[in-house]
C-alpha cells in the first residue's frame, strides 16, 4: 500500500547541513497499522510529514498503491496531537471541512459523516462549538474529520498524548476498532511504547543522528488480535514490552554517547 525507498531529508542553513533522516526504506501493507518509535529528534515526525506531502524529501521516492507520490495526496488523512478544530465553526462544519476543501461535499457524504459522528458518540454534538466539548470529544471529532473524505492512508502524530490516561485508553480502543472496521492503513508516531504495542501490527524503532531505522518488530498475533486495552492486560504484554524497551534503551544510550 505504501513504499518508501531510500528517503533522506537534509535541512540546509547558511552555515550547516543537518541530515534529519537517511536511508529510510520500508513498506506498509494494505490494512496494516504500523508505529514509529525512537528517541526525541530521530526524525519520526519529519518522516510522517514527508509521507503526508507536507515536506519534500531531499532524495528518495514514495509510492502509494504503486503510484509515485509527489506532494499532498487526497488519499492521505492526518491527525495531530492537537485537534485544530476551528472555534467559530460547529462540530458539523468542522468535520465536513475536508469534504468541502476536496470538493467531495454532497448530501451522501454529509450523511455518511453524520453517521460516523453518531458511531463515535457525538451525534448530539453536531451543532455545538468545540469549546463546549471535552478534550476526548474534540479528538473524536478530529478523527471523524480525518475519516470523512475516506482517505486510504491515515497518519497519526501522537494524537492521544495530550489526553488524560483514562480518556487516552478509551480513545485508543475507539480508533483501533474504527480503523479495523473500515480496513484502513495507518502509521502512528508515538513516544508511548505501550501504545505502539497495543495498537500496531509492526513497530519501527528509529535511531538518531541521523534518523534511520534501527530495527523492526513484528507484534505477536496473539496481541494483534486483541483490542488495545485487552492487549495491555495480556500475560505476554509485559515480556514483549521489556524486549523492545531494552532495545530502545540501547538506541538512546548510543545517541547520548555520540553527542
Amino acid at each position: 500500500m505504501l513504499a518508501l525507498q531510500e528517503i533522506e531529508k537534509i535541512y540546509f542553513t547558511d552555515e550547516h547541513a543537518v541530515r534529519a533522516v537517511t536511508d529510510i526504506t520500508l513498506t506498509v501493507k494494505n490494512g496494516e497499522f504500523v508505529s514509529f518509535i525512537g528517541p526525541s529528534g530521530c526524525g519520526k515526525t519529519t518522516l510522517l510529514s514527508i509521507i503526508a506531502g507536507l515536506l519534500e524529501p531531499t532524495s528518495g521516492t514514495i509510492f502509494m498503491n504503486n503510484h509515485k507520490m509527489e506532494g499532498y495526496s487526497k488519499e492521505t488523512g492526518y491527525m495531530l496531537q492537537q485537534d485544530y478544530l476551528f472555534p467559530w465553526l460547529t462540530i458539523r462544519q468542522n468535520v465536513e471541512l475536508g469534504l468541502v476543501i476536496t470538493g467531495l461535499h454532497t448530501p451522501e457524504t454529509s450523511s455518511r459523516t453524520m453517521q460516523l459522528l453518531e458511531q463515535l458518540g457525538l451525534g448530539d454534538k453536531a451543532d455545538v462549538f468545540p469549546a463546549e466539548l471535552s478534550g476526548g470529544m474534540r479528538q473524536r471529532a478530529a478523527l471523524v474529520r480525518m475519516l470523512a473524505p475516506e482517505p486510504s492512508l491515515l497518519l497519526l502524530d501522537e494524537p492521544f498524548s495530550a489526553l488524560d490516561y483514562q480518556t487516552k485508553l478509551k480513545l485508543e480502543d475507539l480508533v483501533s476498532i474504527t480503523l479495523k472496521n473500515q480496513h484502513k492503513t495507518a502509521v502512528l508516531v508515538t513516544h508511548d511504547l505501550s501504545e505502539a504495542i497495543a495498537m500496531s501490527d509492526r513497530i519501527f524503532l528509529f535511531e538518531s543522528n541521523p534518523g534511520t531505522i534501527h530495527h523492526t518488530f513484528d507484534v505477536p498475533e496473539m496481541l494483534r488480535s486483541l483490542s488495545p486495552f485487552e492487549t495491555r492486560n495480556h500475560p505476554s504484554f509485559h515480556s514483549y514490552f521489556q524486549k523492545i524497551w531494552e532495545e530502545l534503551e540501547n538506541v538512546e544510550s548510543q545517541y547520548q554517547d555520540s553527542t
